[in-house]
């Protein structure tokens, strides 16, 4: 499999989520580990995860009530939205398609940085 890209809303999703849980628990960086360990197996095992669509998968976090939402591109997985699942989890799916489609792709870097 080749690398792994998140949609810039996407990105800004991980940031914001990192950012209240740092705020509010000082545990933004557990939350930041569980997304790696749960990348890492969606770049292992890119099809085991749940077909949430057509196109999409879904992959829940072990930790933290999140799923990360992807598709598999090429060899790339891009990573379409960040989820909340307690809250609607269909929420992302509601954005408009321009919204997505807009968006550029950026490159995870290795140490996860978030704004």
């Amino acid at each position: 499999m080749g690398s792994v890209k998140f949609l810039e809303i996407a990105q800004d999703e991980l940031d914001n989520v990192y950012e209240a849980y740092q705020y509010q628990t000082n545990n933004g960086q557990d939350f930041i580990q569980d997304i790696k360990v749960t990348l890492s197996h969606i770049v292992n095992y890119p099809n085991i995860y749940y077909q949430s669509s057509e196109h999409t998968h879904r992959a829940i976090l072990q930790h933290f009530s999140y799923a990360i939402i992807y598709k598999i591109h090429k060899n790339d997985i891009v990573v379409m939205a960040i989820v909340n699942l307690r809250k609607k989890p269909t929420l992302w799916a509601s954005k408009s398609v321009s919204e997505y489609a807009t968006n550029r792709i950026s490159i995870l870097p290795d140490t996860m940085y978030t704004r």
